[in-house]
């Protein structure tokens, strides 16, 4: 298994596991502004 290397450099698109609500940001967003639920990074496994 390899892990992604992070930069910090680069935006990630993070999801609303409520919602859906997609955003771009070059940190962890929070919650979401629609639905207060939090985030995930859209790269990180549904495993």
């Amino acid at each position: 298994m390899r892990d992604i290397e992070h930069d910090s450099t680069t935006e990630s698109q993070y999801e609303c596991v409520g919602c859906g609500t997609i955003v771009t940001a070059g940190y962890h967003p929070g919650s979401c502004d629609d639905c207060g639920i939090g985030f995930r990074n859209r790269r990180t496994p549904l495993e």
